[in-house]
């Protein structure tokens, strides 16, 4: 329900963007509509990627559906980055190079200032809400805000007569959109390529499981992200030679229990038994 007002006030601010670019014709409204498509874009991705990843594991998952967001994230980022900044870029210096006349500047301040005023009405009622989806609603309203900012900026710099800040207040917005796409191509990729916990995260399940009786050590950990907060861990734990395989199975199962009580991050869990420690791998 929340997101669905997120939504709604975005596609509100679309429109009166669309509409007051119709009239003026200023190329920094133009990319400071850009930029809600993008947020918009983003956040149905997320609404329907979340959706999807709760799907069960199957044969070709094992490890389920949770880097669907990641991999759609990645896509938008890119198109937006190629697409969408570098055109505003584009014309953006073409509009600086060769600044153009306006006409109903009064109507795309007046719409600006609108839409300012919707996005800042949006703060108060996300600060109260919780969660990733809410989170990142959260983020894009304050990024779009300082877009619209910039663009109040610009039309009125063309207002006063100085028509070469249409391009460079496009050029702005441009950038903004980049340095957001860029980010979120950074935080999706590493998901994507297997990215792996810090050192820490090993430290402290190594700790963990040497606490268990009946575990001499722990070697050769490897943990890897299958969703933004799913951890699969692999491991090997040395235990006496003589211990039965009834009782390896028992400190196997504490072990996971353990472990998924003190890092509900970890959501698979492969340990092989061995007696010796050739190597350490942590």
């Amino acid at each position: 329900m929340r997101l669905i007002v997120v939504l709604s006030v975005y596609l509100l601010a679309l429109i009166i963007k669309i509409v007051a670019y119709y009239f003026s014709n200023l190329l920094v409204i133009l990319a400071d509509a850009m930029h809600s498509i993008a947020d918009i874009a983003f956040l149905l991705i997320l609404i329907v990627a979340s959706h999807i990843s709760k799907k069960a594991a199957d044969r070709q998952h094992p490890f389920g559906h949770g880097l669907v967001k990641n991999l759609a994230s990645l896509v938008v980022s890119i198109a937006f980055i190629t697409l969408i900044s570098f055109e505003l870029l584009k014309e953006g210096f073409e509009r600086i190079l060769n600044p153009k006349s306006y006409e109903n500047i009064e109507i795309a301040l007046f719409a600006e200032i609108m839409v300012l005023l919707l996005l800042f009405s949006l703060l108060p009622f996300l600060s109260r809400g919780e969660g990733i989806l809410n989170k990142t609603a959260m983020m894009e309203t304050v990024n779009d805000s300082l877009s619209t900012i910039a663009a109040i900026i610009g039309i009125a710099a063309v207002k006063i007569g100085h028509s070469i800040f249409d391009g460079i207040s496009a050029i702005a917005v441009a950038l903004l959109i980049a340095y957001n796409s860029f980010r979120l191509f950074k935080e999706n990729a590493m998901f994507l390529l297997g990215f792996s916990p810090p050192g820490d995260f090993y430290s402290k399940v190594e700790r963990s499981v040497m606490e268990v009786n009946g575990v001499n050590g722990v070697h050769e950990m490897l943990a890897v992200y299958t969703a933004e907060k799913e951890i699969h861990l692999d491991m090997h734990v040395t235990i006496d030679r003589e211990m039965r395989i009834e009782d390896a199975e028992k400190l196997s199962n504490e072990i996971v229990k353990k472990l998924k009580a003190e890092f509900p991050e970890i959501k698979h869990v492969s340990i092989h038994f061995c007696s010796l420690i050739d190597k350490k791998d942590k």
